[in-house]
């Protein structure tokens, strides 16, 4: 049933003539009773008709107040709830969890505490704005501070959900500081970026990190002007133990010595920028980021784990778009780590999640229509044996056993055009150099990507691994398929190597609970299992806008900013 705006009005109206009857039939003392009869009508049109769930809420508690007193000798007098001190500690640590306190209103908050209201209009009016502002937090801790669609629009994995309902009947349960914590990510991921943005902070306060000032490259064993701040940006950071740097900085405090050399590599692995100990431009870049940037990229992170799933499954695939990294995890084993390569910047691997649910194995590789009209058909105009050359057939139509056609007979300079539609299908056969490599993993999804194989190893090697045209490239595929068919039963690393040989395409698909939960998600800042802080290039550009809309914030909150039904 739909509730009109007049029927809820008259709702509204007679829940207010409630509250004014229970009042006059309590045995309260007439101070008090006259105090909740006012307090209950003004709460009421404080919170207004379009926030059924607190109205709800109120209602059942007889409209007894969360956040001030209702002790009538106490107007006007310093006086407080434990809720409300709770609720104030806890936004004090909203830094923490890089989100803004004046994004939930801390000094209206504390005006509350320390001058309590002189009256029940004034206590209601407290009231409404302690529990919009509690309601608000919780809604960022459990969804994020930000839509994804405005602050990262390749970003496609949906928020947890949230009911202010629930999260009001879990304050009851559970008092402020529990009912918040619960709803954070509950992970080591998100506790160790936490501790790590504490070190950054205080790096922060104490003045930063030196600016390297040097141009050309600096080599190993080489002496420099630049070096005593090398070393001493290297110590800031942890790279470089301080006390291991005093002996050669005091014998030769330009030297680029092997320990600081040792150091900096350290530097470049956590950096993402490839580890030869040469200093360059990119590793200046690096060195010379503000320390307040990187505190800012780290807030930026936090948000996107509050983005993720509070349910992530035991077994799962995680891929790191940013890290170039793929993760297997299987509930009691050591997860399986490889390196990966992702789109290009101008065919961005998106962040989304799916379920992967078969394998094939000597996979064909249907050529998308966008790469032939962009890349092939220019080059088939001028090679008659391009497609032979790479092991290559033009069909009729998508069923493997359409008709073949012969290339030559094909004017393809009326497809060398990127608004072209070709009409026929254009698919490599299965071999070793198949640009899906010997293995392909499908997760079926509406941007068509996948992870797979590939012939070109060598890609590996890179630092930067922004090569595909968006799909995944997996750094070791016989033991992901080991890892993924290790409940299929008659399949392991083995019979894979065994169905590659034989060339011939084979498809394994996977039992509905072996399935396993893939997330690609997008992080630029994290900390692994021995606590070091890594940070990557932003490639595809989408921190820039998320740092900013955090450090920007929101003005504080308004009963705007409650939703009556939440986005999920």
């Amino acid at each position: 049933m739909t509730m009109t705006g007049q029927t809820r009005t008259y709702i509204t109206r007679g829940l207010i003539a409630a509250l004014l009857l229970l009042t006059t039939l309590s045995g309260c003392g007439p101070d008090t009773q006259d105090a909740r009869k006012t307090f209950g009508a003004a709460l009421q049109a404080e919170i207004g008709e379009n926030h059924p769930p607190v109205t709800d809420y109120y209602s059942q508690r007889d409209f007894k107040p969360v956040w001030v007193s209702l002790d009538t000798s106490l107007f006007g007098s310093p006086s407080t709830t434990q809720a409300l001190e709770e609720l104030i500690d806890a936004v004090q640590q909203a830094d923490s969890h890089g989100l803004l306190q004046d994004n939930y209103s801390l000094d209206a908050l504390q005006a509350l505490h320390d001058a309590p209201p002189a009256s029940p209009e004034a206590a209601a009016a407290g009231e409404w704005r302690a529990m919009q502002s509690y309601l608000q937090y919780a809604q960022d801790f459990a969804q994020g501070r930000y839509s994804q669609a405005s602050a990262d629009n390749a970003w496609f994995i949906p928020k947890p959900p949230f009911d202010h309902g629930s999260q009001l009947r879990q304050l009851d349960d559970s008092g402020v500081s529990d009912s918040l914590h619960d709803l954070l990510p509950q992970t080591a991921e998100y506790r160790r970026l936490q501790r790590a943005r504490s070190n950054i902070v205080d790096i922060v306060d104490a003045g930063g990190w030196p600016t390297v000032d040097a141009e050309g490259l600096i080599q190993p064993g080489e002496h420099h002007a630049a070096i005593p701040d090398l070393r001493r940006r290297l110590s800031i950071s942890g790279e470089l133990d301080s006390a291991e740097a005093q002996g050669p900085a005091a014998e030769d405090p330009t030297l680029y010595d092997p320990q600081t050399v040792a150091a900096f590599t350290k530097f470049q692995r956590r950096h993402g920028i490839a580890d030869d100990g040469i200093v360059g431009q990119e590793a200046r870049q690096m060195l010379n980021y503000p320390a307040s940037k990187r505190l800012e990229q780290i807030d930026a992170n936090l948000e996107r784990l509050r983005w993720l799933p509070r349910d992530l499954a035991n077994d799962r695939i995680m891929v790191n778009i940013a890290a170039y990294w793929l993760v297997a995890y299987r509930d009691g084993e050591d997860p399986l780590n490889m390196p990966v390569i992702v789109g290009e910047e101008q065919n961005q691997t998106p962040a989304f999640h799916d379920t992967l649910e078969f394998l094939e194995i000597n996979p064909y590789w249907t050529v998308p229509n966008s790469i032939i009209v962009k890349e092939m058909a220019a080059e088939a105009a001028q090679n008659p044996t391009y497609f032979s050359e790479r092991n290559m057939v033009v069909q009729a139509d998508w069923p493997l056993d359409s008709e073949v056609l012969d290339p030559s007979d094909i004017d393809w300079d009326n497809y060398a055009d990127p608004d072209a539609n070709f009409p026929n299908v254009v698919r490599q056969l299965p071999g070793p150099d198949n640009a899906l490599g010997r293995i392909k993993f499908m997760f079926p999804n509406k941007f068509s990507i996948y992870l797979h194989d590939t012939p070109a190893r060598h890609l590996f090697e890179k630092a930067d691994r922004t090569f595909s045209h968006g799909c995944i490239r997996v750094g070791d595929p016989i033991a992901l398929a080991g890892f993924v068919l290790k409940n299929t039963d008659g399949w392991d690393a083995a019979r894979v190597e065994e169905t590659i040989e034989s060339r011939e395409m084979t498809r394994v698909d996977l039992a509905e609970a072996d399935r396993l939960p893939v997330y690609i998600y997008y992080s630029t800042a994290w900390v692994d299992e021995d606590d070091v802080l890594y940070f990557r290039p932003d490639r595809y550009q989408r921190d820039a806008s998320l740092m900013l809309t955090l450090k920007a914030g929101h003005s504080p909150v308004s009963s705007d900013a409650i939703s009556a039904t939440p986005d999920i």
